[in-house]
């Protein structure tokens, strides 16, 4: 027993000689400084294989350019990213530099987000920035983060499969009832393949627009809109599952938002919404013929699409390298080569020098998504506004909601009224 307890201690004894003599780490953030004193700085993103690829780019040109820092890159699917971001800040070790949505209000209402004020002017140069992509980052009086790009929600038309159905496109000013329409009629003339895929609650959000209603109420105390506009959502949808338009249920179930796994690159659906900075990469992942189109109208002749920020780039409040993460903050939107590798992924870049350097020598696809988004912005007056507080628990409420009617586990009435009374009460506990 006593042999035992020494070899115990004796392994432990060597391991922790061991874990001393190589790179010391800090808990905030996890960012680490070798002992060479090369400083590490880890970064989370998320998108698909496309993104990954040039954003690696980026950081090793960034690395070339400042051989005193190491990134660490951690990326992955937009599936189940921020649940893991969550409990990472919750543990303490959430990475130095982080990508968001719409959501960074409530990661700023956390206090996990690094204030850029103290960077502006020295740092971080914002003088040829879209004023509004400034606004967008700007919470409270304070900027919290660099715009990475402003985009449009539009919708993708699978033009191979429009092809085979022997389906012609729609018109541009398309409406909800075309949409109805020409989906039934590609999914009975298409062989298992089906029209649209639901455009969930980004979707909501034009069609809300398109009323003249918010999310939420400018001054944030209430919603924005009522339980009548929840009803006519759901109702439009599940008419639309009922006449064969809208994909079943099942497969909605199962789709991803990873271009690649997407309903739409894997050849099951011929209409799907996505980010029109995200054209890239489902074109690219497929065989097929895309085109970028405008969401249909409502019958007031509003197509409630808003130009609006891609994502943002922040820092962990926490970093040992706050400087260091503004430095590069600066570098990824500012920086002629860097936008160069980008290209549009995440947008069309909010350094107006850097935007006009980039159309001059843009490609087909980067063309087409530069002509859509002055496309929405000569066709619609729809406001930007983020995310409802509470965007993870928004988003998983309104998928489950969906999904309760798509299963008929609800009908559309009681679903739409819980649906209700829950995002009020999220909304309450977020303020």
């Amino acid at each position: 027993m006593k042999k035992k307890a020494f070899l115990s201690i004796f392994i432990i004894s060597i391991l922790l000689l061991f874990t001393g003599c190589g790179t010391q780490s800090t808990f905030k953030g996890e960012s680490k400084t070798n002992d060479d004193g090369k400083i590490e700085l880890r970064m989370a993103w998320w998108g698909g294989q496309e993104r990954h690829d040039i954003t690696l780019k980026v950081i090793e040109l960034y690395e070339k350019k400042n051989p005193n820092v190491k990134i660490i890159a951690e990326y992955s699917g937009i599936d189940g990213y921020f649940d893991k971001l969550t409990t990472q800040f919750a543990a303490g070790n959430a990475p130095d530099i982080i990508q968001y949505g719409g959501n960074l209000n409530d990661f700023v209402a956390k206090g996990v987000v690094l204030p850029l004020d103290d960077y502006v002017g020295n740092v971080i140069d914002t003088s040829k920035h879209d004023k509004s992509m400034i606004d967008a980052a700007t919470i409270d009086g304070k900027l919290y983060g660099v715009t990475l790009g402003s985009n449009a929600f539009g919708v993708l038309l699978n033009k191979t499969l429009f092809e085979q159905a022997d389906v012609p496109l729609p018109n541009k000013e398309w409406t909800w009832d075309e949409l109805a329409n020409v989906s039934a009629e590609l999914s009975n003339k298409l062989d298992g393949a089906y029209g649209v895929a639901d455009f969930e609650q980004n979707g909501f959000g034009i069609f809300l627009a398109q009323r003249d209603k918010r999310l939420i109420a400018e001054d944030g105390s209430k919603l924005g809109f009522e339980e009548k506009d929840v009803k006519e959502w759901f109702q439009t949808w599940q008419d639309m599952r009922d006449s064969g338009g809208a994909v079943p249920p099942e497969i909605q179930a199962s789709s991803s938002q990873t271009p690649e796994q997407s309903l739409i690159v894997q050849g099951k659906v011929a209409i799907q919404m996505i980010a029109s900075n995200q054209f890239g990469a489902y074109s690219n992942a497929s065989q097929d013929d895309f085109e970028l189109f405008i969401t249909p109208y409502d019958e007031g002749g509003k197509n409630g699409v808003a130009l609006r920020p891609s994502q943002f780039l922040a820092g962990n409040a926490d970093t040992e390298h706050p400087e260091e993460v503004a430095k590069f903050l600066n570098f990824m939107v500012n920086d002629v080569e860097a936008a160069d590798i980008l290209g549009n992924d995440r947008g069309a870049p909010v350094n107006s020098d850097v935007r006009e350097k980039l159309i001059e020598n843009a490609s087909e696809i980067d063309k087409e998504i530069f002509e859509y988004i002055q496309w929405v912005g000569k066709t619609s007056d729809a406001p930007y506004e983020p995310n409802l507080p509470g965007f993870n628990e928004n988003e998983k409420l309104f998928k489950e909601t969906s999904e309760k009617i798509s299963f008929k586990k609800a009908t559309v009435e009681e679903a739409s009224a819980a649906y209700y009374s829950e995002v009020e009460k999220i909304l309450s506990k977020f303020q």
